[in-house]
């Protein structure tokens, strides 16, 4: 269990009990899980392509693996996801003991990144059943959280669940990862700035708890993944370790805390309101980091705005401390020609407005709609957004 002595005053808490970030990390797969037996993995077609044969592999060699289900292309985090899984926890041809209950698997290990992931998290916690993930993508930051963002009753929803116990990210499997993939995640950690700033915001002028030393914490870790993401071309393991490890100090700061305010704030929201529009009308929805990249220099925009017309200086300094992460923002997605993937005005608006009241979290769509400013300012930052790209 990893634990964190905050100068906040907390003892934080988070049930991961370890990681590895490093190269042939994936050999290593019997040593972490050597208190099982009963291995049941969870993968789609293109992971297991990735990573899931060969864990299969291990696993069987080391007489630790149960059974497999390799899910649909591109599934979602929703009801046919998740009751694929539970219902797949045990041989479906199996004798049944009509006596008794169905046996299970001791251990679920996911193999993927955010819907495998996610969705995984979601049956081992509802089922008390430790499941770990191998992961095949540096593509988001949730690896570790304590949360499931989950497509439930018409929109989206992160619920509480648990951490892994257990995270194996294979360098050597990680870089060969789609290339917008690798700017996803970057794009996801972007969206520290404004969360991070939100998360401030929300402190001050809403009373909302913060914890300095986790904010902070994951501040450094977004400017080692901007850093880093420079060098994603060249698909170095070394930097691609560098940008996991900052994926791993926000899951974390979002499991110390118990929900996902080190995470995200209303750049989350509004990509989750996008890929709820995807969603109803039936179309595949946006990799999730490159929609929070773009609502991302949306919501800078906003704060640029507040910034040059609030005459509270208070509110003034507090957003000055983040311009210049804005600058580093826009200057890598100019220069890494990273792709904007909401580019409909119309739809861009609409998912601004829709995002306001999806979550009962404070951030600057919350002090905009008190001012009597939202949709000004949201019009206004769209059309900024849409001139630069």
């Amino acid at each position: 269990m990893f634990k964190l002595e905050c100068d906040c005053g907390r003892v934080h808490q988070a049930s991961l009990e370890d990681y590895i970030i490093e190269s042939g990390a994936i050999q290593k797969l019997p040593q972490m899980l050597k208190n099982y037996r009963a291995v049941y993995m969870v993968c789609d077609p293109d992971t297991y392509q990735a990573l899931g044969q060969k864990a299969e592999q291990i696993l069987k060699e080391n007489r630790m693996f149960s059974h497999k289900l390799i899910l649909k292309k591109n599934p979602l985090p929703d009801y046919e996801t998740l009751g694929n899984i539970v219902t797949h926890l045990y041989d479906l041809d199996a004798e049944a003991d009509p006596s008794g209950f169905s046996p299970l698997p001791d251990f679920i290990l996911a193999v993927g990144s955010g819907t495998v992931n996610d969705s995984c998290r979601l049956a081992s916690y509802r089922l008390g059943i430790p499941y770990g993930v191998a992961a095949t993508a540096p593509s988001m930051d949730g690896y570790a959280s304590a949360g499931t963002p989950f497509l439930c009753d018409g929109t989206k929803r992160t619920i509480k669940c648990t951490t892994p116990k257990y995270i194996i990210a294979d360098t050597d499997i990680l870089k060969d990862a789609p290339w917008d993939m690798l700017l996803a995640g970057i794009g996801d950690m972007f969206g520290k700035y404004t969360g991070i700033l939100d998360w401030e915001l929300a402190r001050d002028y809403n009373g909302d708890y913060y914890c300095k030393q986790i904010a902070d914490q994951v501040i450094d870790a977004t400017n080692l993944c901007l850093n880093n993401g420079y060098f994603l071309e060249k698909r170095d393991p070394g930097c691609i370790a560098n940008v996991m490890e900052g994926f791993m100090v926000t899951g974390l700061g979002m499991a110390y805390t118990g929900n996902s305010r080190p995470a995200s704030g209303a750049e989350h929201i509004i990509a989750h309101a996008w890929e709820l529009h995807d969603v109803a009308n039936h179309k595949k929805p946006n990799l999730h980091g490159l929609e929070v990249c773009q609502a991302t220099r949306i919501v800078i925009e906003m704060y640029r705005m507040l910034y040059q017309e609030t005459d509270d200086s208070h509110l003034k300094e507090l957003i000055g401390k983040y311009l210049p992460y804005f600058d580093g923002v826009e200057e890598f997605c100019q220069k890494m020609k990273v792709p904007s993937v909401v580019l409909n005005r119309e739809e861009i608006l609409d998912g601004i407005y829709r995002a306001l009241p999806m979550r009962d979290r404070y951030t600057i769509m919350f002090y905009l709609r008190d001012k009597g400013w939202f949709e000004r300012y949201a019009e206004t930052a769209t059309d900024r957004f849409l001139e630069s790209v």
